[in-house]
Formats: C-alpha cells, structure tokens, sequence
C-alpha cells in the first residue's frame, strides 16, 4: 500500500509548477503557523489586537523560512487540487505539532 502511495506522489509531484514551496517547507511553515495560533488564541485580547498580532506571526514565520505571503498562498491553491500531498502534509504538521505535547 505504501508503494502505490509513494508511486501516486512521485507521479504528482512532477506535475507541480516551479516556484512553490516544497512539501518539507510546507510543513514547516504550517506547523509554525498553527503553533502561533495556538498560543495566540489562549491570550485574551481586543480583536484589532489579536488581528495584528496574527499579522506579525505570519510575517514573522514566511520571513524565517525566507518566502512570502504570495508563495505561501500560491503554493497552498497548488497543494489543494493535489489531494494526497495535501493530506500527507497535514497529516506531517498533525504529528510535529503532537510530538510538541
């Protein structure tokens, strides 16, 4: 089973365009964003406060993996018509953020 999964991604990922993310940068960068959110909705705070605060932790995150909003969004339109990759980067970011508890 493993095998027809792996063969079904190799054959998707070439039809992936140039110029996204990769699927390891994927996960990192959800990850990190799904953390700060996490944090961040445990603060209680003014919703203008709490909207520019989510600013800034996306900023902060695209910055430490050198990309940009525009990628990030790009990169997630072209990973959601590939269902299986999609899945296995959530399922990734579901296991790093479990390996945090």
């Amino acid at each position: 089973m493993c095998f027809v999964i792996a063969i079904a991604s190799c054959t998707q990922k070439a039809n992936l365009p140039n110029g996204i993310l990769t699927e390891d940068e994927m996960i990192d960068v959800i990850t990190d964003i799904q953390l700060l959110e996490a944090a961040q909705s445990e603060v209680n705070m003014p919703l203008e406060t709490q909207s520019a605060m989510r600013d800034t932790n996306y900023l902060m995150v695209f910055n430490k993996y050198s990309t940009t909003a525009v990628k990030f969004d790009s990169s997630m339109r072209v990973y959601t018509k590939h269902p299986n990759l999609m899945g296995a980067i959530l399922e990734n970011v579901s296991t790093r953020i479990s390996d945090y508890n």
